[in-house]
């Protein structure tokens, strides 16, 4: 009994003690500052490079010439020309559909235009004859009106078949599918047995050599945006290449949705690199000039001034900056 009551008791001494705040002790003097080491990716290093500005734009790649080839006859197609990614000239067959039928009816008007024909000349003699009876006084003058308007229907009749032996003729050619102009095949959507109806889509061709960009920018940057000024931009499949047009022509309105602008941009193609329908993505180059440049996220915005720290000689001290052009897209500021 005795022993928990001093148990008690001490507890309650010590914990009298406690709750009384002590006297602080006196600090201690050091000349030494506990160190901090700082990992790489805390650290950035300001360099020398290029910065650019100006509106951000998107857009896809396209030829500006380019023609889709479609069939204007029914038909099964009984032969092919190139292939994907060949090389056509102007006039270089691409299809060819079955005209047995359409052989046929162009024989059959070539039949009828020679039967119309002998008609006409047979009514044209009868004119001639009776001209010369109607002169000599042994027919009446009704009779010449006949025969003349028997030539009359007969150059009629002749016309209408010489009409039907055309309109033949050219389904016959419409059945054989040329090339319309020299290029490149992008798209071949017809097989040989195929059985194609008019209008059915046959072959897509484009020119490489103009190739141009098809872009759009926001319409708060219109005022910057100039037929001729420089565009930079990267293509997705060329990594850290970048690219350089012009601006060829700007559309008058702006999208009803999107409120963004069109625009085309005109750019070199040489040696055939760049392919249609890749996505791009830079900018109009307002401005662009050499500069120390820092990540954006190095600067310290929380003061009046901005500032960033700097670490030099094992120290860190933050240093006020001046700040000047940004590139968003890079994510540098000057």
């Amino acid at each position: 009994m005795n022993r928990i009551t001093g148990s008690l008791l001490a507890l309650f001494v010590v914990t009298a003690v406690a709750c009384k705040p002590p006297s602080a002790p006196p600090p201690v003097a050091t000349d030494e500052t506990p160190a901090v080491k700082l990992a790489p990716e805390d650290v950035a290093r300001a360099t020398q490079g290029t910065i650019e500005s100006g509106p951000r734009l998107s857009g896809t790649l396209e030829a500006r010439v380019h023609a889709t080839v479609r069939a204007e006859s029914g038909g099964s197609v009984v032969a092919i020309g190139p292939e994907l990614g060949d090389v056509v000239r102007k006039g270089d067959l691409l299809a060819r559909i079955e005209s047995k039928s359409l052989g046929t009816t162009v024989v059959s008007g070539q039949s009828s235009v020679t039967a119309a024909q002998v008609a006409v000349d047979a009514a044209q003699r009868d004119v001639d004859r009776t001209t010369a009876l109607v002169a000599g006084g042994a027919v009446a003058k009704r009779d010449l009106d006949r025969a003349t308007s028997a030539l009359a229907a007969a150059k009629a009749q002749l016309q209408g078949t010489r009409s039907q032996l055309a309109a033949s003729r050219s389904q016959l050619g419409d059945a054989t599918m040329k090339s319309p102009m020299a290029g490149v095949v992008a798209v071949r959507s017809v097989s040989v047995g195929d059985v194609v109806s008019p209008g059915a889509p046959l072959y897509e061709l484009i020119d490489p050599a103009t190739m141009r960009l098809a872009g759009a920018v926001a319409s708060d940057d219109l005022a910057a945006l100039t037929v001729g000024k420089v565009v930079v931009f990267e293509v997705r499949g060329y990594r850290g290449q970048k690219f350089e047009g012009t601006i060829e022509r700007i559309a008058p309105i702006a999208d009803p949705v999107t409120r963004q602008i069109a625009l085309y941009i005109d750019i070199p193609n040489v040696g055939g690199k760049l392919m249609a329908g890749l996505y791009a993505d830079g900018r109009v180059a307002t401005e662009r000039h050499a500069a120390l440049l820092v990540p954006q996220a190095a600067i310290d915005t929380s003061g009046d001034q901005p500032a960033v720290l700097r670490a030099r000689a094992g120290v860190v001290e933050r240093v006020v900056v001046a700040l000047g052009v940004r590139d968003d897209r890079a994510e540098v500021v000057e």
